[in-house]
């Protein structure tokens, strides 16, 4: 089954001949006519063939026009759900409250996305190797380097050493020394980074384990270096304003990836995190419960001097 087919429309626009634009764009303008067209009704409509949409439904991944009209099924239907077929924008008529419900909708649709995108077996494979790594090295630019300073913070606490430069030079100068038995995690949403790419070459060079966290159907840039692709959804254009829904994705798969991780060792990593955790206090009960413990401490120094 071919999952987030909506989102492997938006994936394959850049890419598409004249032709699959057409069916894309029509796709996407009636996603819900599509499913009671037969193949040459949509190839009329889209000024194609029904050979050109047979091969583009097999570039998605479809076996042909059929699953795809099944999978589209299966998309309308949680997008009606959602209620988040398009992609909705924010412009300068909106209010607060408006803008606020948007940035919400379109957070939570990056999130559930990315979940029904995840590929399980994938994920089980690089909690793994991220296990079995004698460093992991983690790689990440702007937005995405937040995201890496996440999965460093968390990866410490099960006491797996972690790096993360903040520096790209840096990052570059450690990728060109990582080891065999080391794990590099390359963090990047568009996936054509130039500066990621570099990094993730030469930690393969060095014999190191790859993994790509990069956007869903992206066979290229990045993910042509990985050993590993983690996908996240696809539903935020590479051109934007700040990473918003994009960074929500790589946070989903970064908290599944580390999940994951403790769940492998369980005993050791839940042992641990209950070992690193600090409790938090409030100061003004600390004061109040110190003051008290002084005073009970003089009331009873005063009645053994009686």
């Amino acid at each position: 089954m071919t999952h987030g087919l909506i989102l492997r429309l938006n994936e394959q626009r850049p890419y598409a001949s004249p032709a699959e634009r057409n069916i894309i764009a029509y796709v996407q303008a009636n996603p819900q006519a599509v499913l009671s067209l037969n193949i040459r009704e949509l190839a009329s409509a889209t000024y194609t063939s029904p050979s050109t949409i047979t091969r583009f439904c097999k570039k998605l991944g479809c076996s042909g026009f059929k699953e795809f009209q099944r999978e589209l099924v299966f998309e309308f239907a949680s997008s009606q759900e959602r209620g988040d077929m398009a992609l909705e924008v924010i412009d300068a008529s909106d209010s607060a409250d408006e803008i606020v419900a948007k940035v919400v909708k379109s957070d939570l649709r990056s999130i559930e996305a990315t979940g029904r995108l995840i590929d399980a077996a994938t994920l089980e494979r690089c909690a793994q190797l991220i296990l079995q790594s004698r460093v992991v090295g983690i790689f990440g630019i702007g937005a995405s380097l937040l995201v890496a300073h996440d999965l460093e913070m968390k990866l410490t606490r099960i006491d797996k050493m972690c790096v993360v430069n903040d520096d790209w030079h840096n990052q570059r100068l450690f990728a060109k020394n990582m080891h065999p038995n080391d794990l590099a995690i390359v963090i990047s949403y568009s996936g054509f980074t130039e500066e990621m790419i570099e990094c993730a070459r030469y930690a393969r060079q060095q014999g190191a384990r790859v993994i790509a966290i990069t956007r869903i159907g992206n066979d290229a840039g990045l993910a042509r270096q990985a050993d590993y692709v983690l996908g996240i959804a696809a539903d935020e254009p590479l051109i934007r304003s700040g990473a918003m829904g994009s960074r929500m994705s790589q946070m989903v798969m970064i908290d599944a990836l580390y999940a994951v991780c403790v769940a492998k060792d369980f005993e050791r990593c839940s042992a641990l995190i209950r070992r690193n955790y600090t409790v938090k206090e409030d100061p003004e009960g600390r004061r109040k419960a110190s003051k008290e413990r002084r005073g009970g401490s003089d009331a009873r120094s005063d009645k053994a001097d009686h």
